[in-house]
């Protein structure tokens, strides 16, 4: 159907019902920006007149895939099909979001999501925004250059371009804020939250203190702490030189000609991907921006799952990851990766991972340092300057044979209540696990606050627990001291080295 708003005319399908009555309308493909290859976004196109403004279509960002049969066969949770954007429609020029809406004309509050793990989009069935929309929160997913488009690091002339991913992402969020209200949405009531890399990038966005206005409350799930390195002129030439030369490249000419199913396949570096601070986003060190309050002072919301690696790692990974099979390897591995800190982290964690063996312990050490410790971290950090709540998400999908654990990215699936469309089954727990989820996560939406939570206070660190079997309390930080005793050591660095060179 076509819909015409004083945006402009859309395209969009009627999905659902909201809880008023209203149609839960889903307008895909709406373009943000234009892509042009490793330059920051520019101005949107504009349609033809009397023709729609978007395509009607998910849009992702090009990216190599897995093929089908290789995804059912290794049975990783990130190579499952329905994390595979193989209906939307592949373009370099993919700067476009998604928004679920009801009732267009009575402003609610806005939910921006970014997703993560480098691969992806903001259509995948996971991310459908429709059962949100019901509850009256209008919800706008995002497309964001990724890889080589997204992240490679370009040396032209006196141009040096490292991140376009941030600048994309904030391009949309100018948008949300100029446009969204055209959409039912209140552009005075903007919730910013990303999972993984997304949550990575949602902090970038929060502690840009230029960002002031694009959003007012902030949701991290499963990041990881604020490290981007600066940028020095020699080491990017150098870098670059490098990437030519391995290549068989001239120049960045060549390079910006390539044709893209070369280009994906290109030879980088991993430092080639890193986050840089180039000028172009960064204006200081977000480092030093959470340190001193120099950020948009919003309310935040904090956490992880309980068991962020159970479905991610396979034993393939475990020798690259340091990881012990061997009873016999496992004192010198647990040195090799934590140092002096291995022993005191394995015992204090032998309780929790009582009968899950070596390989058990050794995950859960890695979730501790790497998920766990940047939690806490984050929120001692935000807590110096405005109200933040923390959670621990313990909800375990039906998929894979009962696979235990918590994996990472289980709470998204809870709170967007989109177990179903992934074709994982919904026992009544989790049923309840959703209900409780949504009621305390669309309180902070709405209110910047969750209710009968205490904010968090690094005195008595205490969160939101969400338990398998749907019930919530209020509980301590587990091994809040340990973590304290670790900050400031480079054992997250050593230990994210160690989990990064399995990519």
């Amino acid at each position: 159907m076509i819909i015409d708003t004083e945006l402009g005319r859309l395209i969009a399908q009627r999905v659902a019902r909201a809880t008023d009555g209203a149609n839960v309308l889903q307008i895909l493909g709406i373009p943000y920006a234009r892509a042009r290859r490793f330059h920051a976004p520019g101005p949107a196109p504009r349609p033809a007149p009397g023709s729609p403004i978007n395509t009607g279509r998910g849009h992702c960002c090009p990216q190599r895939l897995m093929p089908r049969a290789l995804n059912l066969a290794l049975r990783h949770f990130q190579l499952r099909p329905e994390w595979q954007p193989r209906h939307d429609t592949m373009d370099e020029d993919c700067l476009r979001l998604n928004v679920w809406t009801s009732g267009i004309r009575t402003p609610k509050p806005v939910l921006v999501f970014i997703h993560g793990g480098d691969c992806g989009s903001g259509t995948l069935p996971v991310y459908n925004g429709a059962r949100l929309a019901e509850l009256g929160v209008v919800v706008v997913t995002i497309t964001y250059r990724i890889g080589v488009l997204g992240h490679l690091h370009v040396v032209d002339g006196e141009r040096i371009s490292c991140d376009r991913a941030l600048e994309d992402q904030r391009a949309a969020l100018r948008w949300v804020r100029a446009n969204i209200a055209h959409l039912g949405g209140d552009p005075g009531a903007i919730t910013l939250m990303g999972h993984c890399g997304g949550a990575q990038y949602a902090l970038y966005q929060a502690l840009n203190p230029g960002n002031a206005g694009l959003f007012h409350r902030l949701i991290l799930c499963s990041g990881q702490r604020a490290t981007p390195v600066p940028l020095d002129r020699g080491t990017e030439e150098r870098a670059f030189a490098d990437l030519l030369a391995d290549n068989g490249l001239s120049g960045y000419g060549e390079l910006e000609a390539m044709p893209l199913r070369r280009l994906l396949r290109l030879r980088v570096p991993r430092a080639g991907l890193a986050t840089v601070m180039e000028g172009g986003f960064f204006s200081r060190d977000p480092r030093d921006a959470l340190r001193d309050g120099a950020f948009p002072r919003v309310p935040v919301l904090i956490g992880t799952t309980a068991d962020e690696f159970s479905m991610i790692e396979m034993p393939l990974w475990y020798k690259r990851m340091g990881i012990a099979t061997r009873a016999r390897d496992l004192g010198a591995r647990v040195n090799a990766v934590y140092g002096p800190h291995g022993r005191r982290i394995a015992v204090e964690l032998s309780d929790d991972e009582a009968g899950a063996g070596i390989v058990g312990l050794q995950i859960a050490m890695m979730e501790l340092v790497v998920f766990h410790g940047a939690a806490l971290s984050l929120m001692d950090a935000f807590s110096r300057h405005t109200r933040v709540h923390g959670y621990r998400f313990a909800g375990v999908p039906k998929v894979y044979g009962g696979r235990p654990g918590s994996y990472h990215g289980a709470e998204v699936a809870f709170f967007f209540n989109t177990l179903d469309r992934m074709r994982i089954r919904v026992p009544d727990q989790d049923r309840a696990l959703v209900r409780a989820l949504q009621r305390d996560w669309l309180a902070f939406v709405r209110e910047g606050a969750i209710p009968g939570a205490p904010a968090f206070d690094p005195a008595d660190p205490r969160i939101t627990a969400y338990h398998q079997d749907g019930t919530v309390a209020t509980a301590p930080f587990p091994h809040a001291g340990l973590l304290r005793d670790l900050e400031g050591t480079d054992l997250s660095d050593r230990v994210i080295g160690a989990y990064m060179r399995r990519r």
